[in-house]
């Protein structure tokens, strides 16, 4: 049997940080004093998982996210596997394993066996959601995001336009909701849904995301968007107090989870998962690629 090859990468995403974190490997203990044992004693599985998850807890999810131990697998002489279920409030959120070397000494975010490929394809399913390039592209690219989140906005803003340009009538671009904060995230992906309806979906989806801040703290500015678009506004408050796009958002998610989806953004190129609001130049680099073979 071939012997298999672990090698730590520095990888959190999606609920855990919200983005891709730029370190290979933490101190648990760095936040939180600890005495190191002596000679020859061992330090509880129980105790490190604690000191894990409350490191986790404090340096790396977003405000309001926890983490909680579901279980410990010891793997090998060297490191425990910690299963995780992250949540916000009363909402789980996901379940994730991350891992910590038996010294309690450092937490690792992700093993990645160098004997397999790192190339998967995902069979991401689109139904009805909204689409923008060329509809008949060989290079389909489908983006799961959630209004409130500041990395989705990010890309949303700052690189999806580079995209779009660079890449003119070659690609196809769909957007697909992945609500994860709470209802006030799953109401705004109702609301440009209801927005679509009067044939201003792109138009109040980019407003969205401009004011994040501004809409998660009020949601009465849904319809002052609307007005400001010059939309029915009447039409557009029956629409979002209906609820008759919430089952469509959520699912949307249903699909992203199924997909393997941890968090947002996560945006899949020919079912090739990237996550987080990498450069320009990582989706560029994959799309390109892409295009050769399909050329």
């Amino acid at each position: 049997m071939q012997k298999e090859v672990l090698v730590v990468v520095g990888l959190i995403v999606g609920l855990i940080a919200g983005m891709v974190i730029g370190y290979s490997i933490g101190s648990v203990n760095s936040t939180k004093p600890q005495t190191t044992p002596k000679k020859g004693e061992e330090i509880l599985p129980e105790e490190i998982a604690s000191n894990a998850v409350a490191y986790i807890n404090q340096n790396l999810l977003s405000p309001g996210i926890k983490s909680k131990l579901i279980d410990i697998t010891s793997l090998n002489q060297n490191l425990y596997k910690l299963d995780l279920e992250i949540y916000r409030g009363n909402t789980s959120l996901a379940k994730t394993s991350v891992y910590v070397t038996k010294d309690g000494n450092y937490l690792i975010l992700k093993l990645v066996n160098m004997n397999e490929s790192l190339v998967e394809r995902v069979d991401v399913s689109v139904d009805d959601d909204p689409w923008r390039g060329k509809d008949d592209a060989k290079i389909v690219v489908v983006e799961f995001s959630d209004y409130s989140c500041p990395y989705c906005a990010k890309f949303e803003l700052e690189i999806l336009p580079k995209l779009l340009e660079e890449y003119e009538g070659r690609v196809k671009f769909v957007f697909r909701d992945f609500p994860v904060h709470g209802e006030v995230a799953i109401k705004a992906a109702e609301a440009a849904n209801c927005a679509n309806e009067q044939g201003k979906y792109w138009e109040y989806h980019e407003l969205l995301f401009e004011k994040r801040l501004e809409w998660y703290q009020n949601t009465s500015k849904f319809e002052d968007y609307a007005a400001e678009l010059g939309l029915n506004v009447s039409k557009f408050k029956e629409c979002l107090d209906s609820d008759k796009y919430r089952e469509e958002v959520l699912l949307d998610r249903e699909d992203g989870v199924e997909a393997g989806v941890e968090g947002t953004p996560t945006i899949f190129i020919n079912g090739i998962k990237i996550v987080g609001a990498q450069p320009f130049e990582v989706f560029k680099e994959v799309i390109d690629q892409e295009l050769a073979k399909n050329s």
